[in-house]
């Protein structure tokens, strides 16, 4: 799995020396009671990791409660605490209100836990709480599973592709411009 707090303070590290208008919209620390109340809250056990990121970068500071820029792609962000609980129950009120006809494919399941999505949450990645992997969900797509190992492979990817951009390579996917990060 590796450290998922090594590869969140690379991946931090490098939005300050490269782009530090993007890194300003990354979240402070979530309180552990928030956490904790989360948890109640959604009736899910969150995995060690993401816990651990959440302590590093869950708060909600801000109308929207995402860091907004660091995900590649078009319009998703990196969901605080109560982005991800408010993304969660809006999804399971969903699979509870038109259940999926196959359980063992569900819409959305109750141990997925929405960790990056789109302002309107149709389109983004979710953490599975039994298996620690990232997989995927769109609007009216079947979710994907296992598109990232765990969070810790998740970020590092995000590192690496930040790292082609300040290389200058020329398969990089996005640039820096103005301090902030852009996705192509």
């Amino acid at each position: 799995m590796g450290d998922v707090q090594l590869a969140w303070q690379r991946l931090v590290d490098w939005l300050e020396t490269n782009a530090p208008t993007t890194a300003s919209s990354v979240l402070a620390p979530a309180p552990p009671a928030a956490i904790t109340a989360a948890e109640k809250r959604m009736g899910v056990v969150l995995p060690v990791d993401l816990r651990t990121w959440l302590l590093a970068s869950g708060a909600d500071n801000g109308p929207v409660g995402v860091t907004e820029g660091v995900v590649p792609g078009n319009n998703r962000d990196l969901l605080g605490l109560a982005a991800m609980e408010r993304t969660y129950h809006f999804k399971m009120e969903i699979e509870r209100d038109d259940p999926s006809p196959d359980p063992e494919f569900p819409f959305w399941h109750e141990q997925w836990i929405p960790i990056i999505s789109d302002e309107d949450s149709c389109y983004g990645k979710f953490l599975d709480a039994r298996s620690g992997q990232i997989g995927s969900f769109g609007d009216g797509d079947e979710p994907s599973f296992g598109v990232h190992e765990s969070l810790t492979a998740l970020f590092s990817e995000m590192v690496a592709l930040m790292e082609q951009i300040s290389a200058g390579e020329q398969r990089a996917a996005g640039r820096v411009q103005d301090g902030r990060l852009i996705w192509d």
